[in-house]
């Protein structure tokens, strides 16, 4: 083949590969392989590279940027077949042609379908920095858009949880119902997506908001990033700005610095156009007949977010491979725009100072080779399967509860135990300082079979205040459904010979011996926020009551809570992107 020839087919080749070829282009790449067997031989060799740097790729970083047929990738041990030359027969060439184009095809509609799918990631958005190679790389790695962070999200249609790392599919609606998204282009742009909001990912480049609100933030090199809406189209000149669009297809589009350029869909249908250039502090609304309008300048600003919601982000358990399986290591925060790490040991403990049911008798868990004597004792040996043990797999379940939150004191002293409030009391070893998000983490083990947003339940002061409150926490930072929740090992479930009324009664009462639990469960987390229950920044708080919300038949199984150490007196630098 000459080189030209040669160039036009690696072209063509690459173009197919990732499902870019236009139909005059298809077209032209049959009629080459119809030319020649050397054209045809060539042609698997740029396969064969293609899917072999796509790869690699995947073992250096962990991200699959193209789908890898092993029909077409040759094994490295297999040896290319020499050609056989065989004379021409009535027939051949309609057969060969058929072949050729099955083969072509394949590829691309392998592709293509692989598009429907999110491919997993690397949990690591920044992946290790890959070595230099010399020459051009064909396959690129990193994908066009990816998810960074998620806070409470949840997707409508979507085959299973996403994580940070995955790589959203280009041209497929996402509909985001529940929580936020933090994603991140090739080109680094940044988009804050919140629910609920229906959007597309052309490219790199261009993102479709159809419904919903979005924050963009365009950092050196990003320059030109598009957002389009169904009446609009906002191009980034290196800046942040936010964009909300309503069901009718209104856009409300407001710059926090820099600038952007706004079209109109009429706009941008025109061979040259110019749009409306907005600065830093300006906002327009491109209404659903297409008219550029003034926004509501008392609103500006209140859409834009630089950063997702403080929450629980993640946490850290050996696994069920471990001699120790189920065990709580490390717990990661957002606190004021902040993520902190903590190890199990730097958390705040407590003691449990009251328990006491409404009906539920199965109040005790542990592993199921660790099992508590039948018999109780005048010890607090089962106090601390809550207040002492890092193990996922023990706690103190089913306390007591109301439908109505309290507004006064808890009574946990009441020499007539059938008094005293239902719930469980704690007591911190040390006093927890109300910091920025959340200064407490709550742990519940969760049935798979229960409702995947976890058990509600009320916070409350033990000595209310003027100013203080109960509050009721109804959603989890991890919930069942999060890839970030922990499936269970095996564990025993211990139900007793009488309702619980108090925490001498926990320790002294007898139980069945504890069964091994038939259904799978799974351990869910969330924050809790003192200035939620009214506390004022920097308030010391020693104790606090909790109950079961009585949404349901289910009731809260506590099985870990932690105090978070006081943060540093320094506040955050101010970020400078969506990224925590």
């Amino acid at each position: 083949m000459t080189y030209d020839l040669n160039k036009r087919l690696a072209e063509l080749s690459h173009r197919s590969v990732h499902n870019s070829l236009t139909a005059e282009e298809h077209a032209e790449l049959e009629e080459l392989l119809l030319t020649s067997p050397e054209t045809r031989d060539e042609y698997f060799l740029l396969l064969d590279l293609e899917y072999g740097l796509a790869k690699l790729a995947v073992e250096e970083t962990g991200r699959q940027s193209l789908s890898l047929p092993e029909a077409v990738v040759r094994p490295a041990n297999q040896k290319r077949e020499q050609p056989v030359v065989t004379p021409l027969r009535v027939g051949y060439w309609p057969l060969l042609a058929l072949t050729l184009v099955g083969l072509l095809v394949a590829p691309v509609v392998y592709w293509t379908a692989s598009q429907t799918s999110v491919a997993q990631g690397d949990h690591q958005v920044e992946g290790k920095s890959k070595e230099a190679r010399s020459g051009p790389e064909i396959a690129p790695a990193v994908a066009a858009m990816q998810i960074v962070q998620l806070a409470r999200s949840r997707f409508f249609g979507e085959p299973r949880a996403f994580a940070p790392g995955d790589t959203l599919a280009l041209n497929h609606d996402y509909a985001l119902v529940e929580g936020s998204v933090q994603l991140r282009s090739r080109t680094g742009a940044e988009m804050i997506v919140q629910a609920p909001a229906v959007f597309t990912v052309h490219s790199a480049e261009r993102v479709l908001l159809k419904v919903g609100e979005c924050s963009v933030y365009a950092p050196k090199g990003a320059e030109g990033f598009r957002v389009l809406t169904p009446q609009a189209e906002v191009v980034d000149k290196g800046t942040r700005f936010s964009i909300s669009v309503n069901e009718s297809g209104e856009a409300d589009v407001e710059v926090i610095e820099g600038a952007a350029e706004v079209f109109t869909t009429q706009e941008t249908s025109e061979p040259i156009h110019t749009g409306l250039l907005l600065e830093a502090g300006e906002g327009r609304v491109i209404n659903s007949m297409g008219e550029v309008v003034a926004g509501d300048g008392s609103q500006f600003g209140r859409t834009y977010k630089s950063i997702l919601p403080d929450r629980i982000i993640s946490f850290d358990v050996t696994p069920k491979e471990d001699p120790e399986p189920d065990k709580l290591l490390m717990v990661t925060a957002q606190r004021g725009g902040k993520t902190v790490s903590y190890d199990v040991n730097q958390l705040i403990g407590f003691d449990l100072i009251h328990f006491k049911v409404n009906q539920n008798i199965n109040n005790l868990t542990t592993p199921l080779l660790s099992v508590d004597p039948k018999h109780g004792d005048d010890t607090r040996r089962r106090a601390e399967y809550l207040d002492r043990d890092h193990c996922l797999c023990t706690g103190i379940l089913n306390p007591g509860g109301s439908a109505t939150p309290l507004t006064s004191d808890p009574d946990i002293n009441n020499e007539d135990l059938n008094k005293r409030t239902p719930g469980l009391a704690v007591r911190f070893h040390e006093p927890i300082v109300n910091g920025p998000g959340a200064d407490i983490v709550f742990f519940d083990l969760h049935v798979v079979v229960h409702p995947e947003d976890g058990d509600p339940f009320h916070v409350s002061p033990t000595h209310f205040e003027p100013g203080l409150k109960s509050h009721t926490i109804g959603e989890y930072d991890i919930s069942l459904v999060d890839h970030g929740s922990h499936q269970l090992s095996s564990f025993r479930l211990y139900g007793f010979d009488r309702r619980i009324r108090s925490l001498d009664e926990l320790c002294q009462s007898n139980h069945n011996g504890g069964v091994p639990h038939a259904v799978p469960a799974k351990v869910i987390a969330t924050g809790i926020d003192l200035s939620d229950l009214g506390y004022p920044k920097g308030a010391e708080v020693r104790e606090l009551f909790i109950q079961d919300a009585m949404d349901d038949e289910n009731y809260i199984d506590p099985v870990f809570i932690g105090g978070f150490p006081p943060v540093s007196s320094t506040s955050p630098a101010e970020p400078t992107s969506t990224e925590e």
